[in-house]
């Protein structure tokens, strides 16, 4: 399901990235209940993609899922590699 764009000045953006809330924000609630502070912004292809990536390891013979990460969009899938190796997977392919 595609996320709603977030319309944020940039001066709010700024304050996003620095892990502050927008002044702006505190006085309205309901606004702010409508916003994923924590989400991030990548970019793939040439497209822009806002919020989370689901990671996972799927058993290559069977097809189930082994194991699973949720991260940010902008973390790089070598960063969670580890995370994501099942130890009791005897399979070679990655």
């Amino acid at each position: 399901m595609p996320i709603r764009k977030q319309r944020n000045t940039r001066e709010e953006n700024e304050d996003i990235k620095q892990g502050k809330v927008p002044e702006a924000w505190k006085k309205n609630p309901n606004r702010l209940r409508q916003k994923d502070l924590d989400a991030r912004w990548v970019k793939k292809n040439n497209l822009n993609y806002y919020g989370y990536k689901n990671n996972i390891c799927i058993d290559a013979k069977y097809g189930f899922i082994r194991r699973h990460v949720i991260t940010l969009a902008n973390l790089h899938d070598s960063q969670i590699l580890i995370a994501l190796l099942d130890g009791e997977n005897k399979e070679d392919m990655v």
